[in-house]
């Protein structure tokens, strides 16, 4: 597992900031990087850590 993957979920940031967006903006990261890190650990583990939505 990237380490990189792992800070995202440790530090729980989209929980806490609500959103993909703004988690990114708080991490100095693009949406998609936060994004892509998220798919990836759901996909290694086999579950659905977060449920998204358009708004």
């Amino acid at each position: 597992m990237n380490t990189e993957k792992l800070e995202y979920l440790v530090e729980v940031e989209v929980a806490r900031a609500g959103s993909i967006s703004k988690a990114a903006e708080q991490l100095h990261v693009t949406i998609s990087a936060v994004s892509q890190a998220i798919t990836s650990l759901e996909s290694e583990w086999g579950i659905s850590i977060f449920t998204r939505s358009k708004s």
